[in-house]
């Protein structure tokens, strides 16, 4: 449902419906917007309350509340996906980082022609074969997060989120 005017709707009573909206819910009443004024004169509790009734302030509040709600959900979902990203990408970078100094390593070993020195090679293949683990870990991280961001995507979509 849009938060626009509804048919019948006077401007006067969107304007009070848009105040009314726009209050704290903790300190959404009819009475609280009472106080409230609108070209220079305050409308009475009992006018606020036939415009509340008729045009079902009630329900599009609610609706307008819980739609604010679940586009927090999602921006605070975007951002959390946006860290997790970098911090994913800097891992990443890390990762190739390592295995390229093991083949760089490798590769001065072979053309040195010299005799290997099998302690630095177990050393080499043992952090070439951690830079891999490492990086099978981040790819099944990320994968993990795809469905689980595809999943709440789906659930926001149908409403089921606040």
């Amino acid at each position: 449902m849009k938060n626009g005017r509804l048919p019948g709707e006077t401007p006067l009573a969107f304007t009070y419906y848009e105040l009314y909206r726009g209050m704290p819910p903790v300190e959404r009443s009819l009475r609280a917007l009472a106080e409230k004024e609108v070209k220079g004169k305050k409308r009475s509790d009992g006018m606020l309350a036939k415009w509340s009734t008729k045009y079902n302030w009630q329900d599009r509040v609610k609706l307008h509340d819980a739609q604010g709600a679940r586009d927090a959900y999602l921006e605070q979902a975007k951002q959390r996906q946006e860290e997790i990203t970098t911090f994913i990408n800097e891992d990443m970078d890390i990762a190739f980082r390592f295995q390229k100094l093991c083949k760089s390593g490798l590769a001065e070993l072979e053309r040195s022609g010299e005799k290997p020195d099998f302690k630095m090679l177990r050393q080499v293949a043992l952090v070439y074969k951690e830079s891999r683990e490492w990086l099978k870990e981040l790819m099944a991280f990320l994968q993990n997060e795809e469905e689980d961001n595809a999943e709440e995507a789906e659930e926001a979509e149908e409403g089921q989120l606040p």
